[in-house]
């Protein structure tokens, strides 16, 4: 039997919880982090070899160095949470990472990044398109992919919205009085394409790449959360006819180089 890489996923949360255990699905040795002590426990429970480490803006505690010795693989799933989080630093968590990679052989990296890396304004966009971020957030995330792949053999995945698993941005928006950009696109993509993708990425050595994974699926936001509302069940959105938003997001390398077909292509 051929001996699988060991893969480290740093951030065993909504997407790297369900990754690990794709991989472990299929052979594969797995190390998890997590900054929770209670979700050591369930790692365990899944075999996955925990690890509980929190990167903060000046120094990383827990066995960072235990986490990354002898990975063959190494996920970097950390959200920035900037906007929950006004003062995350998350450059300076990037940059402290990044130091302690550098102390081992670590042949492969992937980083989940954002497709916010991209300017509101910057119409259509594949993975060809210069990144013009015109956010913080967006500054931040390009800024900590281009430290991440500078040394690194390092591919880069620019994930859209998030949904599935009991998630969905049609939550929030019901919470917020007014919703503006109701004829942008959306770009979003469900949690088992992103797991799919990743994946992909490691099965097919596809490595120095950038991929957006995002929906081939852009209706317009007012037309689908409206539609996403009446089959939940739901009041409608209070859109405002403000529209500062055009991008639309499509990457086809995801099609070709990957050969994804996508499970939830409609959301």
């Amino acid at each position: 039997m051929i001996q699988k890489d060991k893969i480290g996923i740093i951030g065993c949360g909504w997407l790297g919880l369900p990754l690990a255990k794709l991989f472990l699905k299929n052979d594969f040795l797995v190390k998890g982090s997590t900054t929770s002590k209670e979700k050591i426990k369930n790692l365990k429970s899944h075999n996955i070899e925990p690890h509980l480490i929190e990167i903060k803006d000046t120094e990383i505690f827990g066995d960072v160095q235990s986490f990354l010795k002898d990975l063959d693989v190494l996920i970097i799933n950390i959200p920035p949470k900037m906007k929950s989080t006004p003062n995350n630093k998350y450059l300076d968590k990037i940059k402290l990472l990044d130091n302690e990679i550098k102390a081992h052989t670590i042949n492969k990296i992937i980083f989940i990044s954002s497709t916010s890396v991209y300017a509101s304004n910057q119409k259509i966009i594949d993975s060809n398109t210069e990144p013009i971020p015109n956010s913080a957030i967006g500054v931040e995330i390009l800024k900590s992919e281009k430290i991440i792949a500078k040394e690194n053999t390092c591919t880069i995945i620019r994930f859209g919205g998030l949904i599935g698993a009991n998630r969905h941005p049609v939550y929030s928006l019901l919470k917020k009085d007014k919703v503006f950009n109701p004829d942008a696109p959306i770009n979003l993509i469900h949690l088992e394409d992103c797991l799919q993708i990743i994946y992909s990425i490691i099965e097919k050595k596809a490595w120095g790449k950038t991929y957006l994974g995002v929906s081939p699926y852009h209706p317009k936001k007012r037309e689908y959360y409206n539609n996403k509302c009446k089959s939940l069940g739901l009041k409608n959105i209070n859109f405002v006819n403000i529209n500062s938003v055009n991008k639309e997001i499509d990457d086809t390398k995801i099609q070709t180089e990957l050969k994804h077909t996508f499970i939830h292509p409609e959301l």
